[in-house]
């Protein structure tokens, strides 16, 4: 089945329309032929948000969020003359205003961000994370690598309009979307660029949609970077998605999401949750993550035909938390998932990850996700403050994957280093503390360490890297101006 974008823009404008129709029925009125559409569709909304609203700025916000990220990062398998290690440091100040919408039918609004980082430490050899953006003064001559950039920055906003429980915003984006999200790991967070509405018109159903063209990652200050795919490395146009989640009840949920990135794939999503309360102190979650991902269009990035999944049981017994999980990946290439383009512009090895990857093994390095993969996740998470330590936490997890096997990927198409991987396994390990400051002048200030330990065989490098030992050390204070 072929989903082009405007197929899935006609569904995003179908799907709007009908929660508004839901709105208006809500009206009660006396006579009809007094009352136009038009005043029906303003009575149903007499009770929505944007009724509610109390003026551009009344509900308006303005945030400073300072952000320190350290990162190191040891190569374990390195030949001679190439790099052996990741030293990065910067700090940065985000500043972002968030507007109410003006009082009326319809109202509008607008949301402006200012970002700005500094190096702390990263020299000619020792560059080349997420981090920062290179520079290409200074270059280790032996290994290529280079020192991050001392200063960059981005501003940027998005116009919004809202009427009832529906919003359209148009500019400077964050969207969350298992089929198309940027991610916020680092030390400034990625954006796309291009439109997208939410809409909550019918109680328990929430819809988004959206249409995007360009975006810049973490360590980019280029909002036209180019968007792509994480592993293929194949540039995109433009992608245009659509989805919505459901409540079925306090202890169901569930969401179906579909995705064109223009002429490389239609991506197909669905989940499942369930919490079940066993006892007072004793709860289980389960959840179900489905993609189904087909090449489309003029297939730029070769034959794809992928099926990935992922179900996991997560048990809670008062501060523990303990989870299992099993992954698989068919299909002859590897699950596949939104890039932006970073520091190197046109340079297709350039894309970096962003987050529409919502498999329950996508760890702190790997994802898991070569083709053929099965993957087993065990992990603990302690809530300190039911243990009288409110703010604090801990997580550890250990993933393993095995039986990877590429042989089948299309030989002339973007995936075709996967036709290397034979019998790929691969293993890693993450440990994260962290404290969340909970009152006084520091409150809300996080600390947070994670560490990473990833090794896997030959074959397998060629789909999730080289092996290495990671460490992030993550310090944020979000103050609220107003």
């Amino acid at each position: 089945m072929q989903l082009n974008k405007w197929r899935v823009m006609a569904l995003a404008i179908a799907a709007v329309a009908t929660q508004l129709a839901c709105a208006s029925e809500v009206a009660t009125t006396t006579d009809d032929s007094k009352d136009s559409g038009t005043e029906l569709i303003a009575q149903g909304m007499k009770d929505s948000s944007q009724a509610q609203s109390n003026g551009f700025i009344e509900d308006s916000h303005l945030v400073l969020e300072s952000r320190n990220v350290a990162f190191y990062k040891n190569f374990r398998n390195t030949e001679p003359d190439t790099q052996n290690y990741i030293n990065e440091w910067g700090q940065a100040e985000m500043l972002s205003f968030t507007s109410g919408y003006t009082q009326g039918t319809v109202g509008f609004g607008l949301d402006a961000f200012a970002n700005g980082a500094v190096r702390l430490n990263s020299g000619g050899g020792t560059g080349g994370s997420q981090v920062l953006p290179t520079s290409s003064d200074h270059c280790d001559a032996v290994t290529g690598a280079c020192q991050g950039q001392d200063a960059y920055g981005l501003a940027g906003g998005a116009f919004k309009v809202r009427i009832s429980e529906t919003e359209l915003k148009v500019g400077d984006l964050m969207p969350q979307s298992p089929v198309f999200g940027t991610w916020d790991g680092y030390l400034m967070p990625q954006h796309a660029s291009g439109g997208l509405f939410i809409s909550h018109e019918i109680k328990d159903l929430a819809l988004q949609g959206g249409h995007f063209t360009s975006g810049n990652a973490d360590n980019s200050t280029n909002r036209d970077g180019n968007l792509g795919t994480a592993y293929g490395f194949t540039r995109v146009d433009s992608a245009t998605y659509v989805g919505g989640d459901y409540t079925f009840s306090d202890t169901l949920s569930g969401g179906l999401h579909a995705a064109n990135y223009e002429d490389v794939w239609n991506q197909y999503y669905a989940d499942l949750y369930h919490h079940w309360d066993i006892s007072d102190d004793l709860s289980l979650l389960t959840s179900a993550n489905y993609y189904k991902t087909d090449d489309a269009g003029d297939s730029i990035a070769g034959k794809i035909d992928n099926d990935a999944y992922s179900i996991a049981l997560k048990l809670t017994a008062g501060a523990h938390s303990f989870t299992v999980a099993h992954q698989r990946i068919n299909g002859n290439t590897p699950f596949d998932y939104l890039g932006i383009s970073g520091q190197g512009g046109e340079n297709p090895s350039s894309f970096v990850g962003a987050g529409s990857i919502w498999l329950a093994n996508s760890s702190q390095w790997a994802d898991f996700n070569a083709p053929g993969e099965k993957s087993y996740k065990l992990q603990y998470d302690l809530d300190a403050s039911a243990l009288g330590v409110p703010g604090l936490s801990f997580m550890v997890r250990y993933v393993t994957g095995k039986d990877a096997d590429g042989i089948g990927a299309d030989a002339h198409g973007a995936y075709s280093f996967e036709n290397t991987i034979r019998n790929g396994k691969e293993w890693e390990r993450d440990i994260e503390v962290r404290y969340v400051v909970q009152d006084g002048p520091a409150k809300d200030l996080s600390f947070k360490i994670r560490q990473a330990t990833y090794r896997g065989n030959e074959d397998i490098s060629h789909n999730s890297g080289a092996d290495e030992d990671q460490i992030r050390i993550i310090t944020s204070y979000p103050l609220d101006i107003f």
